[in-house]
């Protein structure tokens, strides 16, 4: 489950890449065309100086908000499946550390680290 979630918000983090490259494309070349052509709107050097400065600042900035806008989004996506792993993922991993460690009991005791018939013995490892 937990795996599954994680696939479907990495598949959403790579749609929402490409629409946000898009949109910053987009942005790029048409901040770009009207920057390049403010002297469409006036003939005054001094304003068309103006505008093409302000439009370039404004193509900057909005390119900038995109990729914040983009990295906040994708960050948002990737804590779903994150955080819903916390609260699907508690009892899973305490069943294999169970399962690591093997059936609970003294093995200095007789008989009690005896495994299941058709099961090998469980080793122990010792320190020196």
């Amino acid at each position: 489950m937990r795996r599954l979630l994680w696939i479907f918000a990495w598949i959403a983090v790579g749609l929402w890449s490409l629409f946000a490259w898009g949109a910053y494309g987009l942005l790029d070349f048409f901040g770009g065309v009207a920057a390049r052509n403010a002297d469409i709107v006036t003939g005054h050097p001094e304003s068309v100086e103006w505008l093409s400065w302000a439009l370039m600042t404004l193509r900057g900035l909005g390119l900038g908000a995109i990729v914040f806008v983009w990295g906040l989004v994708s960050l948002l996506i990737l804590a779903v499946p994150a955080v819903l792993g916390l609260f699907f993922g508690g009892a899973r991993r305490e069943q294999y550390v169970e399962e690591w460690r093997g059936p609970r009991g003294n093995p200095r005791t007789s008989g009690a680290s005896q495994p299941p018939s058709g099961q090998p013995p469980i080793r122990r490892i010792e320190r020196r």
